[in-house]
C-alpha cells in the first residue's frame, strides 16, 4: 500500500516539473517570436496596374532528321570488283561507289554491236533497192524489224553494263558500309547514304498551340551544342492530323552550317512569341501570394495593405494575367510582402 502511494506521489511530482518546464519554454518562445507592430509602417514596393500588350514565349524541343537518307542497293548482280567509298566520307551525286564484274556483259555487247551493224547495213541496202522496185515492201519491213530488234538488244546491254557501275544518287555522307571486294552485289544493301546539307527539325506540338505554326513561317532554332548560336529555320510542314495525345507534327527546314555543323539525331529548340492580347491586365510574378488554387495579392489603399483573392489566367514567366479581383489603377505590392498582414500600415518606398 505504501509502495503504491509512493509511486503516485513521484508521478505527480514529475508531471509538475514537466509542466513548469513546458510553461517556461512557451514563455521563451513567445518572447523570441516576431510580433509585428501594427502602429509601425512597413516599407513596400508597388506597381500601378495598367492594361498593356501581353505576350507569351512558346518553347518546343524536337529532334533533327536528315534532309534525306537511303539504303544503297545496286540493281546489278555479280561479283564486286572495286569499292570506291568508305564510312564517314563525303560523296558527290553521280560518283561511282561500286564496280561489279561486267566481263560477260561486255562479251555479249560485242556480239550485239555486230548484229546491229549487220542489220543496219541490210536495211540500208533494202531501202536503196526499194526505189528501183528490186525489193518488195515485205522484205523492207522485215529488214527494219530486224534492225529495231538488234538496236533494242544493244541498248539493253548498254544499260545493264552501266548499272555495274553503281553511282551515288545524291551528295551526302556514307554513314554505313557493308560490302567488300569479292562479295556478291545485288542481294541487299551495300551501305547507307545520309544527306545533312539541310536538316528537318521535327516537333510534336500540342493542339492548343498548333495554330501558331503556318507553312512558310520563319523561325529561330537553337541547339544546346552551340550555346548562343541561332540557326534560321522555315516551317515546311504542319500535320493536319494529330496523334492519340492530340499532338501535331511540325517539320522545320534548317540549313546546315559548315562552321557549326548540326547532326541528325541532335535535339533542337524553337521559341515562338505569341501575342495573347493588346489590352491585358497583368501583374509581376513577385506580387503573387497564396496557392495555385487561391492566388492572392496585396494592394495599397491610402497607407493600408489590403489582401485580395484574384483569378489568374496565362503567364509568360515574368507576368501573370489577372482575370478578376483587380482593376486598372490599383497599386499592387510587388516587394516587402514578407512582413505584411492584412490591414497593416505601409509606406511606399521612394
Amino acid at each position: 500500500m505504501k509502495k503504491k502511494v509512493l509511486i503516485i506521489v513521484v508521478t505527480v511530482v514529475i508531471l509538475f516539473i514537466v509542466g513548469l518546464r513546458l510553461a517556461g519554454n512557451a514563455e521563451v518562445a513567445k518572447n523570441k517570436a516576431y510580433m509585428p507592430d501594427l502602429n509601425k509602417s512597413v516599407i513596400v514596393q508597388v506597381e500601378t496596374l495598367s492594361k498593356s500588350g501581353f505576350s507569351q514565349d512558346l518553347n518546343y524541343t524536337g529532334t533533327f532528321a536528315p534532309n534525306r537518307e537511303i539504303d544503297l542497293i545496286p540493281q546489278a548482280q555479280g561479283e564486286v570488283k572495286n569499292v570506291c567509298f568508305a564510312e564517314g566520307k563525303q560523296v558527290s551525286a553521280g560518283q561511282v561507289l561500286l564496280k561489279i564484274d561486267d566481263a560477260l556483259l561486255q562479251s555479249q555487247l560485242i556480239a550485239a554491236k555486230a548484229s546491229y551493224n549487220n542489220a543496219r547495213i541490210n536495211y540500208e541496202r533494202f531501202q536503196n533497192s526499194a526505189s528501183s522496185e528490186g525489193v518488195t515492201k515485205v522484205q523492207l519491213d522485215n529488214s527494219l524489224l530486224q534492225l529495231k530488234s538488234a538496236e533494242s538488244q544493244l541498248k539493253q546491254l548498254e544499260i545493264a553494263i552501266s548499272k555495274c557501275y553503281y553511282r551515288a544518287p545524291f551528295s551526302g555522307t556514307i554513314s554505313q558500309r557493308s560490302v567488300e571486294v569479292g562479295s556478291m552485289a545485288g542481294v541487299g544493301s551495300i551501305g547507307h547514304l545520309t544527306d545533312v546539307s539541310s536538316l528537318k527539325l521535327e516537333l510534336d506540338v500540342p493542339e492548343s498551340d498548333i495554330l501558331s505554326f503556318k507553312t512558310g513561317l520563319p523561325v529561330n532554332v537553337t541547339s544546346d551544342l552551340y550555346p548562343g548560336e541561332t540557326f534560321s529555320g522555315l516551317v515546311e510542314f504542319v500535320s493536319n492530323r494529330g496523334d492519340d495525345s492530340h499532338n501535331y507534327q511540325v517539320k522545320i527546314r534548317v540549313k546546315n552550317s559548315g562552321k557549326n555543323a548540326l547532326k541528325a539525331g541532335m535535339y533542337g529548340q524553337v521559341t515562338l512569341q505569341q501575342n495573347l492580347g493588346s489590352s491585358t491586365l497583368a501583374i509581376p510574378r513577385t506580387a503573387l501570394l497564396g496557392s495555385v488554387k487561391n492566388p492572392q495579392v496585396y494592394t495599397v489603399v491610402g497607407n493600408i495593405a489590403i489582401l485580395h483573392s484574384i483569378v489568374t489566367g496565362r503567364n509568360n514567366g515574368t507576368q501573370i494575367e489577372v482575370l478578376d479581383g483587380l482593376k486598372e489603377g490599383d497599386k499592387v505590392i510587388i516587394g516587402g510582402q514578407i512582413n505584411l498582414s492584412d490591414s497593416c500600415k505601409v509606406e511606399i518606398a521612394k
